[in-house]
């Protein structure tokens, strides 16, 4: 499985300005609306073979979640169905980034 930390995808994410990174987040949705990198899609753990469909096989994808547990286990299931995914090490909890704040209700 390939991994990043959360500082590798953070310079990529200021690389790519023009091309956004596909990040997919799989926190519950009431952590996601706590906070999360701005052009990423949220995708719960609990709801990933649902979602699947919604995902593009081809395009590489990095899976974050708090502290990089949940993203290890969704990238193991993904690549399983021939995803490509890279885990991000670490997670959200340690970003230090920009970040998005849904108003949850």
């Amino acid at each position: 499985m390939k991994r990043v930390s959360i500082k590798e995808l953070k310079k990529l994410i200021e690389l790519t300005v023009n091309e956004p990174v596909s990040i997919i987040d799989v926190r519950e949705v009431d952590e996601f609306a706590a906070g999360h990198i701005m052009t990423a899609k949220n995708y719960p753990l609990s709801t990933l073979p649902e979602a699947m469909s919604q995902i593009d096989r081809e395009q590489p994808h990095y899976v974050i979640c708090q502290h990089g547990v949940r993203s290890e286990h969704a990238c193991s299931f993904l690549e399983n169905y021939g995803y490509n995914v890279v885990s991000v090490s670490e997670g959200m909890s340690v970003w230090d980034g920009e970040s998005n704040v849904n108003s949850y209700r």
